[in-house]
């Protein structure tokens, strides 16, 4: 699949943003398909990103329960299945939507 710099160069990584819109924006402008890899380009100790279930963790940035969550950067989440997967750290965050087939 192919490989996409988490908010692109324009926002210089994952890292906190002014506007918290910022990835929503930014994964809003992606066509994602199953076998695409995110890549979170951040320093271990200075970030960390998590995929979590369900829209309200996602919306509450509740990581107590992720699917996983990766404290040491940089990191790469490969999409494995269509659906939305919801990803967030303290303001960061974004849904990365794959279609069906």
């Amino acid at each position: 699949g192919k490989v996409y710099l988490v908010g692109g160069p324009e926002l210089g990584g994952w890292k906190l943003q002014s506007d918290p819109r910022a990835y929503a924006l930014w994964s809003a402008r992606q066509q994602f398909k199953t076998t695409d890899v995110l890549w979170f380009n951040f320093t271990t100790g200075e970030d960390s990103v998590a995929e979590v279930w369900r829209e309200e963790a996602y919306h509450a940035c509740d990581i107590k329960d992720p699917i996983r969550l990766e404290p040491g950067g940089p990191d790469r989440f490969t999409l494995l299945t269509p659906g939305s997967h919801f990803i967030c750290t303290k303001d960061q965050k974004f849904v990365a939507c794959v279609p069906g087939r």
